[in-house]
């Protein structure tokens, strides 16, 4: 046997699903992850627009109709949450579903034997934690098809 480290070759992949879901957490806590969710804002926009058209068109005839259509719907656009992708893990946890694999995969890659032991070097090194991340923001914006925030983006 040569002194090579011989790549994971199983078939079947076994790993422990809720620990890499708490590394993934860990990194979102880490790095401030956070989505932009705005489920409702599309409908408080229409409504702050037409309550500032029927508002503006009664106390203001036509030029009120219209500004008052343009200040509600810059309220209802203004309603749009940032929220910790932890705070909608639960929520979004089925749409990631791949992530685990994503994450899983990056540990072999320092790791491909231990997997746990992986995990630590990640923790311990930041420009793995950074490059993880940056997979994670990616993919996560694209899964969700929303913006997603980050300490590092922010910088």
């Amino acid at each position: 046997m040569s002194s090579l480290i011989e790549p994971y070759v199983s078939t079947e992949i076994n790993f422990d699903r809720r620990w890499i879901e708490q590394i993934i957490l860990q990194l979102v806590d880490a790095f401030e992850i956070r989505v932009v969710w705005d489920t409702e804002a599309k409908i408080l926009t229409g409504a702050f627009a037409l309550a500032g058209v029927v508002v503006g068109g009664y106390a203001g005839g036509r030029m009120g109709a219209a500004l008052g259509a343009g200040v509600g719907g810059a309220a209802g656009l203004g309603v749009s949450a940032i929220v910790s992708l932890r705070e909608i893990w639960e929520t979004v946890k089925e749409k990631l579903s791949e992530l685990t694999y994503i994450v899983f995969n990056y540990l072999r890659r320092l790791d491909p034997v231990d997997y746990i032991h992986a995990a630590n070097v990640l923790m311990a090194c930041m420009s793995s934690k950074r490059e993880l991340v940056m997979t994670i923001l990616d993919f996560v914006a694209h899964k969700l098809g929303r913006e997603v925030l980050s300490s590092i983006t922010a910088a």
